[in-house]
C-alpha cells in the first residue's frame, strides 16, 4: 500500500488554514517591507561573513553620503543667514545714514529759518526806528517853526546827540 499523501488535496475550504504554503502548492508570499539590514550578495569564492561586512561597508559608506551632504546644507543654511544678516547690516547703516543726513539738514535748515528771523526782526527794528524818527522829525519842525534861530540849534543839537545815543545802544545790542 502506498504512503498516504503529506499534502491532503485542497478542497476550497479553511482546513488548510495553518500549514506552510509551499506544501500545499501556492506561491509563496512576499514581504510587505523590507528589512533593515541590506540583502548580502555573495561574490565568488567569498564567505558570508566577507559578504557581511562588504554590505556593512557599503551602508556605512551610504550613510556617510548622506551625512556629507547633510554638512553641506548645513553649510549652504549658515552662509545664506550670514548674507542675509549682512544685507540686513547694510541696509540698517544705510537708513542711520540717511536719519543723520536728514538730521543735518533739518538742523540747517532751522538755524537758517532763525537767522531770518533774527533778520527780520532787526530790520522791523529798524524800521520801526525810521518810523519814529520820521514822527520826530514832524513834530520838531512844528516845535522849530514857532522859535527862534538859537532854541532851533539848539534843539537840534540835542536831537543829534539822542540819535548818537540811540546809534551807539544800537551798536552794543546788536554785537
Amino acid at each position: 500500500m502506498p504512503s498516504p499523501l503529506r499534502v491532503p488535496a485542497w478542497d476550497g475550504l479553511r482546513c488548510m488554514r495553518g500549514q506552510a504554503r509551499k506544501t500545499i502548492g501556492l506561491p509563496i508570499r512576499r514581504q510587505m517591507a523590507p528589512r533593515d539590514e541590506p540583502d548580502t550578495v555573495h561574490e565568488v569564492g567569498e564567505s558570508s561573513q566577507q559578504a557581511e561586512f562588504r554590505a556593512q561597508l557599503r551602508q556605512v559608506t551610504l550613510d556617510l553620503q548622506g551625512t556629507r551632504l547633510e554638512l553641506q546644507e548645513s553649510r549652504a543654511i549658515g552662509e545664506d543667514t550670514r548674507t542675509t544678516v549682512f544685507e540686513i547690516l547694510t541696509s540698517h547703516l544705510l537708513l542711520m545714514e540717511q536719519m543723520n543726513a536728514l538730521d543735518a539738514g533739518s538742523q540747517a535748515w532751522r538755524a537758517m529759518i532763525e537767522e531770518r528771523m533774527r533778520r527780520t526782526m532787526i530790520q522791523g527794528m529798524i524800521a520801526a526806528f525810521w518810523q519814529r524818527v520820521i514822527v520826530m522829525r514832524g513834530v520838531m519842525m512844528g516845535v522849530l517853526e514857532g522859535m527862534s534861530l538859537e532854541a532851533r540849534l539848539l534843539c537840534v543839537a540835542i536831537g543829534l546827540v539822542i540819535i548818537a545815543m540811540v546809534l551807539d545802544g544800537l551798536w552794543y545790542f546788536l554785537r
